[in-house]
């Protein structure tokens, strides 16, 4: 697992890039003056932010503020505040997402102007790339903030994306046990498999509706066994199916942070088998054609980078049935269940 994981940091290297308007970051106040005019973030250049960028502070409630970056470092800006919404919303250590977004247009003409509580007492607009001069600080706001950018406190190198489109694909080795009946015969049975899925997951950028933590998928699955010495049995499945994911950790489209998900699904498919007995000369029997079934139910959890690749794992109960066909009314059905553990990569786009 180390392996894997050393791996996709060393080949998915990201190199930061300026934000986009709409674009949006997670961010922390480390940092607030008194007048809340004046606030110190844990995201900066290597997030993409620049001096002159302009953004709405939001929560799930709504956008409480509108800033400017007027310092940034590698890993930390400092925000003028030019219109407070919620000034409640706006204390140290909050964590609120941020959206890139134009500068505010300003008029003079005094009755569609903000309220001056709102503002402070000058509104910076510089837009990404301007030249304006943004407004010093007050001697009050430097005095409590000055040298916070250059420490070290923990940074949270996170965001959410808009891509809503995955493709994956996951990788097991399970042991399954269960029964089979055919006829008036019945009794135990167990295998080990090998299962390897490939699908295709649909988020939903619908911030504040209930889908914001519901993901769709759609899947193909292909599983095979082998077991036996003198008579080997081969069994293989091939499989489609469908399921849902509930995000309860972190939102789905968070990058650079783990998101702890449930998951369930299932499907149809078709299943063979066929025995070989070795001996001294080697003879087959007919091979076996049928039907298949399965469901699944169980929880795990993703990382993504934010260039869209991932990785995932996850432990489910997993539960098929079979029924092969016979030239006679007596089928052969088999029953199969227990946990498994998947892992895979995964792309969004």
């Amino acid at each position: 697992m180390k392996l894997i994981f050393t791996f996709i940091f060393l080949s998915l290297t990201w190199s930061s890039l300026g934000l986009e308007l709409d674009e949006k970051l997670t961010v922390r106040v480390l940092g607030l003056s008194s007048t809340k005019k004046t606030l110190l973030t844990n995201r900066g250049i290597e997030d993409g932010l620049v001096v002159g960028d302009h953004a709405k502070f939001f929560l799930t409630t709504g956008v409480v503020a509108r800033g400017v970056v007027i310092k940034a470092s590698p890993s930390r800006s400092i925000w003028s505040i030019y219109r407070i919404i919620d000034a409640d919303s706006i204390t140290n250590d909050k964590v609120m997402n941020i959206k890139i977004s134009s500068a505010l247009k300003l008029t003079e003409d005094a009755s569609r102007a903000l309220k001056v509580d709102d503002m402070s007492s000058s509104i910076p607009v510089m837009a990404r790339g301007g030249t304006e001069k943004i407004s010093e600080l007050s001697n009050e706001d430097r005095k409590e903030l000055d040298g916070m950018i250059d420490e070290q406190a923990p940074v949270v190198m996170s965001g959410t994306s808009k891509k809503t489109l995955e493709v994956f694909g996951v990788l097991s080795l399970n042991s399954l046990s269960g029964s089979y009946e055919q006829g008036d015969t019945s009794g135990d049975s167990s295998i080990g498999n090998l299962d390897f899925s490939l699908g295709m997951e649909k988020y939903f950028d619908k911030p504040g509706s209930f889908l914001e933590d519901i993901s769709i998928f759609a899947l193909i699955n292909s599983r095979s066994s082998s077991s036996g010495v003198f008579a080997n049995s081969t069994t293989s499945w091939f499989e489609y199916g469908a399921g849902v994911n509930w995000h309860f950790y972190n939102k789905p489209l968070t990058y650079s942070r783990p998101i702890g998900f449930v998951t369930a699904g299932g499907g149809i498919g078709t299943a063979s088998s066929e025995t070989t007995i070795a001996s001294s000369t080697t003879s087959s029997g007919d091979p076996l054609s049928g039907s298949s079934n399965f469901i699944f139910l169980g929880g795990g959890a993703k990382y993504y980078l934010r260039n869209g690749f991932g990785a995932r794992v996850t432990a489910d109960y997993f539960s098929s049935g079979s029924t092969f066909e016979f030239d006679s009314d007596e089928n052969l059905t088999v029953a199969l269940s227990g946990f498994r553990i998947r892992v895979g990569f995964s792309y969004r786009w």
